[in-house]
């Protein structure tokens, strides 16, 4: 049995997503878990979107035996949405999903969700760190001492989360540790680097 779902960010707390689906296009349920559609081994799970905070509902899913799969590119949605005159509701882009080909999707596995969320938390503390240097830079000097430990525990939690990720990446991915071995990289940042380019886009 092949389910179609949309997730959106829900009006009362945009922190949460929730989650439409349909079989047939007719019927439509909501859920706030992928752990709680009702799909078993063999069948087939089409989204729009998988974001980080349904991670573990997702690989529930797959450890009985589901196949997931989400949409490459979103703008997809919109462009079906309007050659097909549908509304822009949760039902009318479950139906503008259901008319992509499969070659739109992309199929995930428990270890590309894994990395992702560790990559997705590296880049977080990343931008952070990013845009507390350019705060830093426009700053007095005086100004600039009241910055500086907050930049030095945001690099600090990057040097542990790149640990983390070289380190996830090593047991998931057999040709990582290959390769790390060949290049003699050590530095954890360009271990994460690494990391990233060995995982799918």
């Amino acid at each position: 049995m092949e389910f179609y779902a949309d997730v959106r960010r829900t009006k009362k707390n945009e922190e949460r997503y929730g989650i439409t689906y349909t079989t047939d296009g007719t019927t439509f349920r909501h859920t706030d878990s992928f752990s709680e559609i009702p799909a078993g081994p063999g069948d087939r799970l089409f989204m729009d979107t998988l974001p980080p905070q349904h991670t573990e509902g997702a690989i529930e899913l797959l450890r009985k035996g589901v196949e997931v799969n989400y949409l490459r590119r979103l703008t997809l949605i919109e462009k079906a949405r309007k050659e097909l005159r549908l509304p822009k509701s949760a039902r009318g882009d479950i139906k503008a999903l259901m008319s992509f080909e499969e070659r739109w999707f992309r199929r995930v596995t428990e270890d590309f969700l894994v990395m992702r969320r560790m990559t997705l938390a590296y880049r977080s503390l990343l931008k952070t760190h990013q845009q507390l240097l350019n705060k830093y830079r426009a700053l007095s000097e005086a100004e600039r001492v009241m910055l500086k430990p907050a930049i030095s525990s945001i690099e600090r939690q990057m040097l542990e989360m790149a640990r983390m990720i070289a380190v996830e990446a090593g047991k998931r991915y057999p040709a990582y540790n290959r390769l790390v071995e060949a290049l003699g990289v050590s530095d954890p940042s360009a271990l994460e680097a690494l990391a990233e380019v060995l995982l799918p886009e």
